[in-house]
């Protein structure tokens, strides 16, 4: 057994210890793939997850997002800077201090916009009892939510404030201008250019892909509800495997030539101190330039389910955790690249 695949195993259970399922896995310079998986599908019987069990990957689905943006930049059709009202009527006026919410400032999480339009009481509540937080959402429901607020700043400035809502209204904006509905924007701008089969969101899954699917669970280790993310797609609806996550890493550390491949480097690049297009950075372009190892990056998290993928551009390799429990996998991950560099 490789060092690589050691490592893996160890940190799959090690992981396993406190969560139902787990799958980990590193994309090595040479393009090779090694996953591990350990423990349940689903409670009580469920078979051992493995590297085509099919995830809920909350948050990291920003990063497609992003290169759907990034997408339509590339080939002339949108400019960062476009207000997002030009692309959806219903908040028109969305600014503040005379600057416009733009889909740069949405997809830098410098919109103002706060982080969730759902009371944070009865989220929270929600989430503890295994609720969907979501569950009454629409589009709807949304745009008259950031219609009638206020945003928290002037877009652009200030420190970043994460916001799905901001991704969620980023989506629709993209949906809009393409005249398709967003995850058939994605399999068009992103997973099938890149023959990631498995990643998508649930109504798009073939009955053998839900055959594969693992079932969530929140921290009492019983079935948490999935949530209904039909509101804000573009902020955490799809899902995928530790193949297709990795090959997605793959992506972005060898860019595809032509078009694909211009988009793939907007959308990593910086456009605000340490942020991408929805990709997260541990160091800023000027430490990166003084010799601090970049870390290009994202975690997810829905009702029962947390992921993380980080990728190393210096190195060129990634590292994805994939559970189907709520206990974060961020830290797990950044660890386990730290060991797999060693």
């Amino acid at each position: 057994m490789s060092d690589a695949a050691e490592l893996l195993e160890h940190a799959a259970g090690r992981l396993a210890r406190r969560r139902v399922g787990v799958v980990v896995g590193h994309l090595a310079p040479d393009g090779t793939m090694t996953v591990r998986g350990t423990g349940r599908t689903s409670l009580p019987d469920g078979g051992t997850p493995d590297a085509l069990t099919r995830f809920e990957i909350g948050s990291i689905t920003k990063t497609f997002t992003g290169l759907a943006l990034a997408r339509a930049v590339a080939a002339g059709q949108l400019d960062l800077d476009v207000p997002v009202g030009d692309l959806v009527p219903e908040v028109a006026d969305l600014g503040r201090g005379g600057t416009p919410v733009t889909l740069r400032h949405l997809a830098t999480h410098t919109s103002g916009l706060p982080r969730v339009h759902v009371p944070m009481l009865r989220g929270t509540l929600d989430a503890y009892r295994g609720l969907d937080p979501y569950r009454d959402h629409s589009e709807e429901a949304l745009l008259g939510a950031i219609r009638s607020g206020r945003l928290r700043r002037t877009p652009g400035t200030g420190r970043q404030a994460y916001s799905n809502s901001g991704f969620g209204l980023l989506g629709i904006a993209l949906a809009r201008h393409a005249g398709l509905p967003f995850a058939e924007l994605v399999a068009r701008d992103a997973t099938e250019p890149l023959a990631l089969a498995d990643t998508g969101t649930s109504e798009r899954a073939t009955s053998e892909q839900a055959a594969r699917a693992a079932v969530g669970h929140h921290r009492r280790r019983t079935p948490a509800a999935p949530w209904n993310l039909g509101a804000l797609p573009g902020a955490g609806a799809l899902h995928s495997t530790a193949t297709d996550l990795l090959g997605w890493a793959r992506a972005h550390l060898d860019p595809p030539p032509g078009e694909l491949g211009e988009a793939v480097r907007l959308a990593m690049a910086e456009h605000g101190p340490r942020i991408g297009l929805a990709w997260q950075r541990t160091v800023s372009e000027a430490e990166r330039r003084r010799g601090r190892d970049l870390v290009i990056w994202h975690s997810g998290g829905t009702g029962g389910f947390r992921s993380a993928l980080c990728l190393r551009p210096a190195a060129g390799d990634a590292v994805v955790v994939l559970t189907n429990h709520g206990r974060s996998v961020a830290l797990a991950a950044f660890r386990l690249l730290a060991a797999l560099s060693r």
